[in-house]
């Protein structure tokens, strides 16, 4: 239980978190457009500036795949397909800090397209309405399509990808305030019907 708790409190900061290290690092970064060239780009440039775009997305990537842990230590609801799928996008996204842009391993060969259902899973498995994480799932599923088929502009392909950084990673801390407040509910459910029993 506590192990659950405080992998759902890291989620409800660090996921975007980490992604904001290589957002802040690229406006400091001699010669590179935040507005044209997409994070991974910082990748190529002065170790140090490599350093803090690979850090962050491994903090982002374990800070995810943690979620995905709590997620299946949850009792109720059982929700396995909403934590396989973050879990294969969080290895995706440490995959991402461990090798550069240009490698086939860079985002293990694309399979972080999972964070297009990854919002769409937990909706339909929380058992309840959760119109948040549907918008964040076709959010997802926009921006990927645009990226794919070469839609997204390339003079501001690296704005694109900031502003939909925030709602893809932003989503995995709104989940974790919501698997915290549902637990929290059901544990004062238990104890004022333990109390009405005695």
């Amino acid at each position: 239980m506590f192990m659950r708790q405080l992998l759902l409190r890291q989620g409800m900061v660090l996921p975007l978190l980490g992604m904001l290290i290589p957002m802040m690092a690229g406006l400091f970064a001699p010669g590179y457009s935040s507005i044209q060239q997409h994070m991974s780009e910082l990748e190529l440039l002065s170790p140090e500036i490599s350093l803090a775009c690979r850090l962050g997305a491994i903090i982002s990537g374990l800070s995810i795949v943690g979620f995905a842990v709590a997620v299946i230590l949850s009792p109720r609801p059982r929700m396995p397909f909403t934590a396989v799928t973050a879990a294969i996008f969080g290895l995706s996204m440490v995959s991402n800090g461990i090798f550069t842009m240009g490698s086939p391993l860079h985002g293990m060969y694309a399979i972080g397209l999972s964070i297009i259902v990854v919002p769409a899973f937990f909706a339909a498995e929380l058992n309840r309405k959760n119109h948040v994480s549907l918008i964040a799932s076709c959010l997802a599923l926009i921006y990927m399509w645009a990226l794919m088929t070469g839609m997204d502009p390339k003079p501001i392909h690296g704005l694109t990808q900031r502003i939909a950084t925030i709602p893809m990673f932003g989503w995995f801390n709104y989940a974790s305030f919501i698997l915290i407040r549902e637990q929290t509910s059901r544990v004062s459910v238990g104890g004022a019907l333990n109390s009405a029993k005695a």
